[in-house]
């Protein structure tokens, strides 16, 4: 079954769709300029082509407060566009650059220098703005794409583990079990 994964931000999704291909999982990855985009694209694909899909969106808070009602207002907007189509909400703590810091030495080779200790520790909190500073702020999008692609197939692998990631591989394994027979069990939908 064909399952759609949207991302906020062109580099956050072309992550998402290289770790998703490591992990040899076939998926329609879109990239949204913005939030609001990525929102009315993943609602308009549950409501018009009736396709399991995920939302990949960033917190950009590490308050729990502040993303645990951030979700319920999202999960809202997609559940009356979904009906009966599975879909799932990812919300990335607090962006979905944190991914790329789940394997320092694999970031390290596809920069081809090392990252300071306190600036690796940074990137925690304010993750986007860290690989911004690492990049340079010129084309920062095509080079941050570019780092993405410079990324080994073992450091994808471990990328994998990041609970965004791992969120996303539930809901699609969830998917292709409930499409192929095999799981009678519902799919969870959002969170």
């Amino acid at each position: 079954m064909t399952s759609y994964v949207v991302v906020e931000g062109h580099p956050g999704a072309r992550l998402v769709e290289r770790i998703l291909a490591a992990t040899c999982r076939k998926v329609f990855t879109v990239g949204s300029g913005e939030r609001s985009a990525g929102i009315m694209m993943a609602a308009s694909i549950l409501a018009k082509e009736r396709t399991p899909t995920v939302l990949v969106v960033d917190s950009d808070t590490l308050e729990e407060r502040a993303w645990i009602d951030e979700q319920a207002t999202i999960d809202d907007i997609l559940k009356h566009a979904a009906v009966r189509t599975p879909y799932s909400l990812v919300l990335a703590v607090p962006q979905i650059e944190s991914v790329l810091f789940r394997d320092r030495a694999g970031l390290e080779r596809a920069l081809g220098h090392a990252i300071a200790d306190d600036v690796f520790f940074e990137a925690r909190f304010r993750p986007r703005a860290v690989i911004h500073r690492l990049l340079g702020e010129k084309d920062v999008q095509e080079r941050e794409t570019a780092l993405i692609d410079a990324l080994d197939e073992a450091a994808l692998l471990r990328m994998a583990d990041d609970p965004s990631i791992a969120q996303v591989e539930r809901f699609l394994d969830a998917v292709q079990q409930r499409a192929s027979g095999s799981r009678r069990e519902p799919i969870r939908r959002a969170g």
